[in-house]
Order: structure tokens, then C-alpha cells, then sequence
């Protein structure tokens, strides 16, 4: 008898649970078709359609999450095409103005690319990739489109080693194009470039260009250098300190071209 007693209270709740369930069960099956088609549409509205918004929801977002990757992908190409584009026109730009320069009568300009460039504060030695194969030859002369960037130092069979003006074993011949007044190209650490072995009694100014004089064998005759920035007169001294402003930016060197004599 007690076991009974102590078993019907603690299921009293589940029992009327499942009775009520009964009843509800037993009434929607008595019950007219618009009593069940109401239960129908009150149940899928409160149980079944939220979730399916959810689900349409999230496969919205999914589908938006996937077009903006491609649109991101599609935006990253667009940007490199431009910048190849970009990049296009400045080196059209460069050889137009490279357009305007007549090599030396029996010489022929011939374009080549820097594969390397060493220096430690300024770029002083550049390596190309043209060589004995493409008949490059030691002490050729190098320019770019704004004048005199250096000389061929050494060959090998497809690279050839270039000696910029900003290298002190690159030194070169020169004159002032108003005066003519003749003197040494020079690059040191300290000093930068100058003009060495001017007579202090030589005609030269602030604003004078400075050019290839031709005296040596190794560089053709007037190949613009740079431009005079400073004339100083030490006492004492025989020389002028003449400092040099390159026509050439050794610290963005594009397209260099070799002057080879012509076949």
C-alpha cells in the first residue's frame, strides 16, 4: 500500500501530461476540417516557418559571403591590371623621350635590363642581361633617356657588369659645353661628383653643363653628365672644387642602353 501511495504523487504530472495529450489528439481527429486545417496553419506558422526564414536567411548571407570574394578577387585584378597599365605607359613615356637622342654618328643605341643592382648609400654597379653573346664588349659606353650613367666593367656570356659614374674606378673625360674647359669626372663618398683638374684659372660657372670631351678612347664626345651646382676657389690650390649635380638618378635607374658601334 505504501508503494502505491509514494508511486502515484510523483508521476501525478506526467500522467495528466499524457492524458491531456490524449484528449487533444482524440479531439483534432473528431473534429471538422477547418478546426484541423486551423491547427495546421497555427502550427506551421509558430514552428515551421521561422525556421525556414532562418534557413533561406543563412543561405542568403552564405550567397552574398561567396559574391563578395569574387567581387574582392575581381577588384585585386582589376588593381594589378592597372598597375601594369600604369607602368606601361611610363615606360612608353621613357622611350619617347629616348626618341629624342642621336647616338654618335657609327654607333647604334641598344636596349638592355638591369638584373641586379649593388651600392651601399647610391647604387654604383648594376649587372644586365646581355653579354658576349649579344656582342657587348668591355668599355662600351652606357647611357639611359636623361645622359651618361657609366661603362661596361666585364662579360660574361649573357650578363655583362656595368660601372656606374657613382663607381671611383669609373672616371671619365669631360669639358664644359660653354667654355670647353676640359676636365676629369670623379666620384668619391664624401665629395659626391665633381669636376677634377679645372685650372682655377678656367672659365666656369654655377648652371654650366658639363659633357663628355671624347679624349680617352672609352666614352663617345658629348654625353651630357650633369651640371655644375658649386665653384670654389681654395687658396693655395691650383685647382677648382667644382661640384657635379648628375643628369642621371642613380637611385632610380630604369632602362639602361649600350652604345655599340654599328656593323
Amino acid at each position: 500500500m505504501d508503494w502505491r501511495l509514494s508511486f502515484f504523487p510523483r508521476d501525478k504530472r506526467a500522467l495528466i501530461h499524457t492524458v491531456f495529450v490524449l484528449l487533444i489528439s482524440l479531439a483534432l481527429l473528431l473534429a471538422g476540417q477547418r478546426v484541423t486545417g486551423f491547427v495546421g496553419n497555427a502550427t506551421v506558422t509558430l514552428f515551421y516557418y521561422p525556421f525556414f526564414k532562418l534557413k533561406n536567411t543563412i543561405f542568403r548571407l552564405a550567397g552574398a559571403a561567396d559574391e563578395t570574394r569574387a567581387l574582392r578577387a575581381s577588384l585585386v585584378e582589376l588593381s594589378a591590371r592597372l598597375q601594369l597599365f600604369n607602368e606601361m605607359l611610363e615606360e612608353n613615356r621613357r622611350l619617347r623621350a629616348l626618341l629624342g637622342f642621336v647616338p654618335p654618328a657609327g654607333f647604334k643605341i641598344v636596349p638592355t635590363e638591369i638584373v641586379r643592382v649593388r651600392g651601399s648609400d647610391i647604387p654604383n654597379t648594376v649587372l644586365i642581361n646581355m653579354g658576349d653573346e649579344d656582342s657587348i664588349r668591355v668599355n662600351q659606353t652606357v647611357i639611359n633617356r636623361n645622359g651618361l650613367a657609366g661603362r661596361v666593367a666585364r662579360v660574361m656570356n649573357d650578363y655583362s657588369v656595368v660601372y656606374l659614374l657613382t663607381e671611383p674606378r669609373c672616371r671619365v673625360a669631360a669639358r664644359v659645353k660653354r667654355s670647353r674647359e676640359q676636365g676629369i669626372i670623379r666620384y668619391s663618398m664624401n665629395r659626391g661628383m665633381y669636376l677634377d683638374n679645372l685650372p682655377q684659372q678656367g672659365d666656369v660657372k654655377i648652371g654650366d653643363s658639363v659633357i663628355t670631351s671624347g679624349l680617352g678612347g672609352i666614352f663617345s664626345e658629348g654625353l651630357v653628365i650633369g651640371t655644375v651646382t658649386s665653384v670654389d676657389s681654395p687658396k693655395r690650390e691650383f685647382f677648382y672644387n667644382i661640384t657635379i649635380e648628375p643628369a642621371v638618378n642613380f637611385n632610380g635607374l630604369d632602362e639602361l642602353y649600350i652604345l655599340a658601334r654599328e656593323d
